[in-house]
């Protein structure tokens, strides 16, 4: 799934967790963030619950396009060794 959302906060994290949620119930194992420019720790969340979903479901996630501040956040709240694994290519810095 491609995030269309330029933008992800808690203003509307409901509705880009429920769409992402909804297309990896749906068997897509690839969510594209390479749209998001501006983001704040919501994206954490609803890219480790996508993460969730995806292995419960025996399946392997691949993430493309990871904005460097979220992974900025992802570090700074100790996650980011749970989402580097799923990452498609280098990871931002």
């Amino acid at each position: 799934m491609r995030v269309k959302e330029e933008k992800i906060t808690c203003s509307n994290a409901v509705a880009v967790k429920a769409g992402v949620a909804q297309a990896a119930r749906a068997g897509d194992a690839v969510l594209d963030l390479s749209a998001v420019k501006s983001l704040d720790s919501s994206a954490v969340a609803i890219v480790l619950a996508w993460i969730r979903i995806l292995q419960q479901a025996g399946r392997q996630p691949v993430l493309r396009g990871a904005p460097e501040k979220m992974m900025t956040l992802a570090r700074l709240y100790g996650v980011r060794g749970l989402i580097e694994p799923f990452l498609d290519g280098k990871a931002p810095a």
